[in-house]
């Protein structure tokens, strides 16, 4: 088993440390998995299938099928909207007809009015240190961070204590 998470691992590019935090165990304990000191225990396995759904878990245990199979890509805050597909023979309003005009206008359409501008709207700029004590200096503290890349990965950063 612990090849078949190192080629998980390789897949989503990510190290041992960066596994062991994002699943919450300690470090060693992905490295005694890793060099087949220790088997994973049921905690260690449920903890990956959770933060990595795409995973095919009959993959990670017994090695059957393919790594990504059977589960559906979940959808990322960066997946672009998909537009929607009119079909007529599914379509529940009906099919979809195109109407030709009765006529044709010989002469150009009016111009548009001339609109009114507006001045340009003032960014107000805001320095690191207000931005960095919005984050961190308030009352609350801060469980974790998540920072999401523009190649869908992310990375989770827990403060130190």
């Amino acid at each position: 088993m612990e090849d078949r998470i190192k080629k998980f691992m390789e897949y989503k590019g990510i190290s041992p440390s960066e596994l062991a935090d994002a699943i919450g165990v300690q470090r060693s304990n992905v490295t005694h998995v890793l060099k087949a000191r220790n088997k994973p225990s049921f905690q260690f396995i449920e903890k990956i299938l959770q933060i990595y759904p795409e995973i095919n878990a009959k993959w990670l245990l017994l090695g059957e099928g393919n790594m990504i199979e059977g589960v559906a890509k979940s959808r990322t805050l960066f997946d672009p909207i998909p537009e929607p597909v009119i079909n007529p023979t599914t379509n529940p309003i009906g099919p979809v007809k195109t109407v030709e005009p009765d006529f044709v206008m010989d002469s150009p359409p009016p111009a548009p009015k001339e609109e009114t501008l507006l001045p340009p709207v003032q960014e107000k700029k805001v320095s690191e240190n207000e931005l960095y004590d919005s984050f961190f200096g308030s009352e609350k503290p801060i469980e974790r961070l998540i920072v999401f890349f523009k190649d869908q990965t992310f990375k989770v950063y827990n403060p130190s204590r």
